[in-house]
């Protein structure tokens, strides 16, 4: 099976020609070894401003290869083509298929020239092109292309692969004359084929923060870390995984990524977590995708699930009604029929789900069971296990003792500014932080000492303040206390009347806004309260 970036094809795509083609490459042994790049974007074109490969093909030892993809009927008039879609809607341009691989083909080396250096081995590779007209026989002659280079229906009943390996037999045949080729040099290895995939990958797999993707928030488009690609083309290679990482390795994000790839590939998704607040976040960022992917923290679709069941009531009020009680009670529902299975199961959080009980139920819940089946789980075993009773080692020997799996490490902590994570790893101890230090720049962690509650409300104020004046969304602020919302500083009267100040200068706060967290740490043995900013976005601060 090929390697094809990306790695399922965009629900949004209109060509039925290159969906059939997508499949045919994916589906097929004799693509074993390719690099194939579906729609790749050239900002830079030899006759347009613009342009774009339907298909780039790498083959190791065969060369690199332009598709144009034409789907539906074509016809050509007077040297106007005219393509009509499944919608018999009508396209003319006076640039055929031909023309337009070819260009592009053009366009390519010239980019991978100005890349790798002119007199590169790149640059001295194989290419060619071909154009492809899936749903018609096409037998028209013409001395602008050759008969080998048109994959017509015909070619794709006869066989897809044989006609692939007369392209590479015919390209050779044609340039082997040519004084820059030779068989030793001019056919790229896999190797090769990689360094250059790893150059346009850039331009045509970018992927956007789950918020930018359903809303448009942010308008910035940002890309996985090396670490995370590698881990998302690892994933779809192994059907069973889990991924350890600390936070901020950016597991959440990478957990819906690979929800989103399921469901394009049209799977029924389960992705959980053990929080609520991000099971709710979590599913605000896959909306899009309601029909295949079910989304929820686990106690809440349990709950849900089993409204109306005429089940033991006072066990509601039992400390194991959510642990224990419903799991049994739905893992039951499950393998009676009456809920149906999911074709993948992905677990965030997995440090808080992973017990006999939960383990039992997503057993029941997947098809082929936890042995057989598809699924991912992500935590955090060494630092988050904060609600499992268990240690690492006897999660772990449960899930050994459930299935054969894959396990991958996250290592680069991808969230957090240089700032915050230098201050971070003096605080927690870390000899050598894994973070992005060299990208993220923000601005310097502040410490602010206070004695008592009006040094502390003059602090927060100025504070707010300072953060207002520089436009920062307040929306974004979090303030940590280690006591509950209703005794913390924050709370009083005397501290909203002092933070309202800062209305004038910054009209759009809302007090409603801000987001208490409250947490009990009993190492914090000083007052404190610090100041920083989370990629120049939010702020934390911690009060009494």
């Amino acid at each position: 099976m090929a390697r094809i970036l990306p790695p399922y094809i965009d629900r949004h795509c209109k060509s039925t020609g290159e969906r059939m083609l997508f499949d045919i490459f994916k589906n097929n042994s004799f693509t074993k070894d390719w690099i194939i790049l579906h729609s790749l974007n050239l900002s830079q074109h030899v006759v347009r401003l613009y342009g774009e490969i339907d298909f780039l093909i790498l083959i190791p030892g065969g060369g690199i290869y332009v598709m144009e993809v034409k789907g539906g009927d074509v016809k050509c008039v007077n040297g106007i083509w005219h393509f009509t879609d499944k919608f018999n809607k009508v396209y003319t341009s006076n640039v055929g298929p031909f023309n337009q691989a070819r260009d592009a083909m053009f366009s390519l080396k010239t980019a991978i020239e100005k890349e790798f250096g002119k007199g590169h081995r790149f640059t001295k590779f194989l290419y060619g092109f071909t154009c492809a007209f899936p749903h018609i026989s096409f037998d028209k002659r013409s001395v602008e292309f050759d008969p080998w280079q048109i994959l017509d229906k015909d070619a794709i009943h006869s066989g897809t692969g044989d006609y692939f390996k007369n392209v590479v037999h015919q390209s050779i045949q044609k340039h082997k004359g040519q004084k820059w080729f030779s068989e030793k040099d001019s056919l790229p290895n896999i190797s090769d084929l990689n360094t250059i995939c790893e150059f346009l990958r850039g331009d045509f797999e970018r992927i956007r923060p789950i918020k930018e993707r359903l809303a448009e928030f942010d308008k910035q488009v940002k890309t996985y870390t090396e670490e995370q690609f590698r881990l998302l083309d690892s994933i779809r290679l192994n059907e069973r995984t889990l991924t350890q990482g600390s936070a901020g390795t950016g597991k959440t994000m990478i957990a819906i990524e690979s929800a989103i790839r399921a469901a394009a590939e049209g799977k029924t998704v389960f992705l959980t977590c053990f929080n609520r607040l991000i099971g709710d976040w979590m599913q605000k960022q896959v909306a899009e995708w309601k029909d295949k992917i079910t989304v929820s923290s686990l106690h809440s679709y349990l709950f849900e699930l089993s409204k109306g069941f005429d089940y033991d009531k006072s066990q509601s009020n039992g400390q194991d009604f959510y642990s224990k009680y419903l799991p049994t009670l739905l893992k039951d529902s499950f393998q009676k029929g009456i809920f149906r299975q999911f074709d993948k199961l992905i677990i965030d959080e997995g440090q808080d789900l992973i017990r006999e009980e939960y383990l039992n139920l997503f057993n029941s819940m997947l098809k082929g069971s936890l042995a057989e089946g598809n699924w991912e789980i992500y935590g955090d075993f060494e630092r988050q296990a904060i609600y499992t009773q268990l240690s690492k080692e006897e999660m772990f020997s449960l899930i050994k003792k459930k299935a054969n799996l894959t396990w991958f490490l996250l290592k680069i902590n991808c969230r957090n500014t240089k700032q915050i994570g230098e201050e971070t790893s003096l605080i927690s101890g870390f000899e050598n932080p894994p973070y992005l230090l060299e990208k993220l720049e923000g601005i310097p962690v502040e410490y602010h000492f206070y004695s008592d509650e009006v040094p502390q409300n003059k602090l927060l104020s100025e504070q707010l303040k300072k953060l207002s004046g520089g436009k920062v969304p307040f929306n974004e602020l979090i303030i940590i206390s280690p006591r509950k919302l209703a005794n913390s500083f924050f709370n009083s009267a005397f501290a909203i009347f002092s933070c309202a100040i800062i209305q004038d200068s910054y009209s759009e706060l809302s007090l409603m806004r801000f987001a208490v967290i409250s947490f009990w740490d009993k190492s914090l043995k000083s007052n404190i309260f610090s100041s920083t900013l989370f990629n120049s976005l939010g702020t934390i601060g911690f009060i009494s």
